[in-house]
């Protein structure tokens, strides 16, 4: 087996169906069209403007200021749990690295899969998880510094949009306060991701593992602060899984040889002892009713993990004629601030031969260097998207673009649909009684310390010193499974 970065460990447990992404056996297999906005199902409301990327030259739009990411950290996080009620349990945890020293070869995937995983659980409000786990972790968080709450899939549609792609796409806005939320909108809360083949779920329920004290979890939510231009951006994505710095795993058998080039102090004792407290702790769990009997269960439990371990990841055949397309990948690894980027490849039955682990920081930064043009675009577009939700009388607002022509900036039709329960909204607006998250044992914060010189809440920055899309096989969120870069 081939590795960049090579590590050992055993097979991964507990793992439930994650949304699709990842390679496909078929090699010849038939593109598939993208979903496109159902606007018979959900009508347009009125059309306020209509903005052509062409227009946003930062020179006409007296852009003063280098488009940049910077001062990132990681805020808080939360894992979805399979439960019939609405559960999420906070900070959760990712899960974890697990490689196999003897890998198998895996069954074709097979199953449903969720495209938006946080409206299925909770399709009335699915942002409110997000404000439940940032004000629950950090009682004197000050929302009302926050100019942007965004997910991964609404800024990376609209940084497509900038770059020329054709994906159609909608969302939603509202202002709450002084932010302005960003809030993702398919054609149905519990939309599935049709007609999925390859190893892209499979890949990852063999290869990572859940710890013990999220078991049961569906999957890991983080949100991330950082400036974007002149904007106090948060940025909520999923996260496929960390790296444990030295290579071991929890759930390890033997003494793993590895390449990593992380480092930690932690002896196998501490290990093992760290999982006794972990399995002991009883999770305490407070109900938050937010519209009449609509209640959704919040849990404590799980422990922070830091930015700079967590990786995003992607499987492919290595009889694709396109291969990973990493000028697809970096940007949305830029808007998630993620460091690292595991790439699986199969030979076209299930079997994973070459899985590279890579640190791609200077690649995104470079990145970031050769496409300043669109990112100052994007900034230049965020700015007036938020300026037009501010003058409006009522604050709801909605995104529509049809794949062609310029992005439309709407009214939201007839009442509208709020971000928010009443509430979280007032708790958002004015941060006078914020959630909290109560501890159940001091065991719970017993984890290990990831990082030897920052911070677990630092997160890792993109700024240079000079003056899509995941279809099946890609890494957007939004995963229209058309078929474009199969396998």
């Amino acid at each position: 087996m081939s590795y960049k970065s090579s590590f050992s460990g055993n097979n991964r447990g507990g793992f439930a169906p994650r949304k699709g992404r990842g390679g496909w056996g078929r090699p010849f297999a038939k593109p598939r069209e993208p979903v496109k906005p159902d606007i018979e199902k959900y009508p347009l409301g009125k059309l306020l403007q209509t903005l052509q990327a062409s227009d946003l030259i930062p020179e006409q739009n007296g852009l003063s200021h280098k488009a940049a990411i910077t001062d990132c950290q990681y805020i808080a996080s939360y894992n979805w749990l399979n439960n019939s009620t609405p559960t999420i349990i906070v900070p959760g945890k990712p899960a974890q690295w697990t490689p196999l020293q003897d890998p198998p070869r895996l069954k074709e995937d097979s199953g449903q899969y969720f495209r938006d995983p946080n409206a299925a659980r909770y399709p009335d409000f699915p942002m409110a998880p997000v404000v439940h786990a940032i004000l629950g972790s950090d009682p004197d968080y000050c929302p009302t510094r926050v100019n942007l709450f965004a997910c991964g899939s609404t800024l990376g549609n609209l940084l497509r949009f900038v770059r020329g792609m054709d994906k159609a796409f909608r969302f939603n806005i509202e202002v709450i306060g002084n932010t302005v939320f960003f809030v993702r909108k398919e054609n149905d809360p519990k939309e599935i991701i049709m007609d999925v083949h390859g190893f892209g779920h499979s890949f990852p329920e063999a290869y990572t593992t859940w710890d013990n004290e999220v078991k049961g979890s569906e999957t890991h939510q983080r949100i991330v602060q950082y400036t974007f231009g002149d904007l106090k951006c948060l940025v909520r994505f999923e996260c496929d899984g960390y790296i444990k710095p030295d290579g071991r795993t929890s759930n390890h058998k033997s003494p793993t040889k590895s390449s990593n080039r992380h480092t930690s102090s932690s002896t196998e004792d501490e290990d093992d002892l760290l999982k006794a407290l972990l399995g002991t702790a009883v999770s305490q769990t407070l109900h938050a009713t937010t519209n009449g009997s609509d209640t959704i269960i919040i849990k404590h439990g799980g422990s922070e993990v830091p930015q700079n371990s967590v990786f995003d990841l992607k499987t492919r055949s290595i009889r694709s004629k396109w291969g990973i397309d990493m000028n697809e990948v970096y940007p949305l690894l830029w808007l998630k601030q993620i460091p690292n980027f595991i790439a699986a490849y199969h030979d076209g039955n299930g079997l994973f031969q070459d899985i590279r682990v890579q640190d791609v920081r200077e690649d995104v930064q470079k990145w970031e260097k050769d496409n300043v043009d669109a990112i100052h675009r994007l900034s230049i577009l965020l700015g007036k998207i938020i300026e037009m939700a501010k003058e409006d009388a009522r604050g709801l607002l909605e995104v529509y673009y049809t794949g062609t022509g310029g992005l439309e900036v709407r009214s939201q039709y007839g009442e509208g649909t709020h971000a928010l329960p009443v509430e979280l909204m007032n708790k958002w607006a004015d941060n006078e009684t914020p959630l909290e998250i109560p501890d159940s044992d001091e065991s719970d914060d017993a984890a290990f310390d990831f990082d030897d010189a920052h911070s677990s809440k630092q997160g890792w920055k993109l700024d240079w010193e000079e003056e899509e899309p995941d279809y099946t096989a890609c890494s957007a969120e939004d995963c229209g499974y058309c078929g474009t870069c199969t396998y």
